[in-house]
């Protein structure tokens, strides 16, 4: 007489290939939790730019009779902007045009704001260029610049599609 065993339970090579599948998926999962990360860094950025950016044009329109040797660049205490966890620049140093959030330093320029991604000390992958809509250089469009592939791709990612160069020395702007 044969008699049937009831078997609860999984073999090793169900569990295994559920591990499996799991792995692929986390894997998958994890490189676009990364992208998205370093997205909302780069809107970050872009933001803190825009924001000073924006308040050296205020300062412009408010001081029009200002010698243009005191409107080149205005120093940081000048403008009416206060952005928050800011700190003093690393890679920059020049005293009241540079300012340091979490992951960038803003430098200004009297042309507008240049800013760089930041990461334990050092430059990383890209930074952009925010042209003042006053001044000399108001025609130019602003720029994403990249030094590594990874930098290319969330540039041309965040609608600078427009790109000049080759490899990890691209400049991108918005068409």
């Amino acid at each position: 007489m044969i008699t049937q065993k009831n078997t609860l339970g999984f073999t090793l090579t169900e569990l295994m290939a559920v591990v499996v599948i799991v792995a692929i998926l986390a894997g998958i999962g994890l490189g676009s939790y990364k992208k998205s990360i370093e997205r909302s860094h780069f809107t970050e950025g872009l933001v803190a730019g825009t924001t000073i950016l924006e308040s050296m044009e205020r300062f412009y329109y408010d001081n029009p009779d200002l010698p243009e040797s005191d409107r080149l660049t205005p120093d940081l205490d000048e403008l009416d902007v206060e952005l928050s966890n800011t700190g003093t620049c690393v890679l920059s140093n020049v005293p009241g045009h540079c300012v340091k959030t979490k992951y960038f330093e803003i430098m200004i320029y009297n042309w507008g704001v240049q800013v760089y991604r930041v990461q334990n000390r050092t430059r990383k992958d890209y930074y952009f260029k925010l042209y003042s809509k006053v001044g000399p250089n108001s025609g130019n469009k602003d720029a994403c610049l990249t030094s590594s592939l990874v930098g290319g791709d969330l540039c041309k990612g965040m609608g600078y599609t427009s790109c000049t160069g080759t490899g990890r020395a691209l400049t991108c702007v918005k068409p």
